[in-house]
């Protein structure tokens, strides 16, 4: 639920030892609201294209950035999208971005999976996690997990943001 997504927020921020935020944004909504439904896995009502995203209060030697997209209300854990590698000139990306380095979601895909909560469920509460880095974009390989990403930030973020929307159906 909404706590799990908050303590994986504290665990980004527990393994990095980030204590500068950035300021997240899916543009067109805020936070604890509907996100787009384009956003929506195609068997959802949606066309599985990710959101886009803007952000604000970059720290200073940045150089990459990394998102992971969680379902905190999921019954197992269950991530959506891990991109990381994006360049620390961005401070934002459009609908459907498709840069950067895909990692693994929970289906074992390197892209965007769009979110499905079950029929007739309280809408989800997704949260994206932003963590801007001091690594090279091309630093890490291709494929990593949440977990595994998470792992190889630590000591190399420096700021972090988080972003919490809904969907239901």
């Amino acid at each position: 639920m909404l706590v799990r997504g908050l303590m994986t927020f504290a665990l980004v921020l527990a393994l990095t030892g980030v204590a500068e935020a950035l300021v997240l944004s899916v543009p067109g909504t805020s936070e604890q609201t509907a996100l787009p439904s384009s956003g929506a896995a195609s068997t959802c009502g949606g066309q599985n294209v990710s959101p886009p995203l803007s952000w604000t209060d970059v720290p200073a030697g940045i150089t990459s950035f990394a998102l992971v997209l969680f379902d905190a209300d999921a019954t197992a854990a269950r991530t959506h999208w891990v991109i990381y590698g994006i360049p620390g000139t961005l401070t934002s990306i459009p609908a459907g971005y498709k840069g950067g380095i895909g990692g693994t979601n929970t289906s074992g895909d390197a892209v965007f999976g769009g979110y499905c909560p079950p029929p007739g469920a309280a809408p989800h509460h997704y949260t994206f996690n932003l963590i801007a880095t001091d690594l090279a974009p091309a630093a890490l390989q291709p494929g990593l997990t949440r977990d595994g990403l998470l792992t190889a930030l630590a000591g190399h973020a420096k700021g972090t943001a988080r972003f919490v929307g809904l969907y239901g159906r």
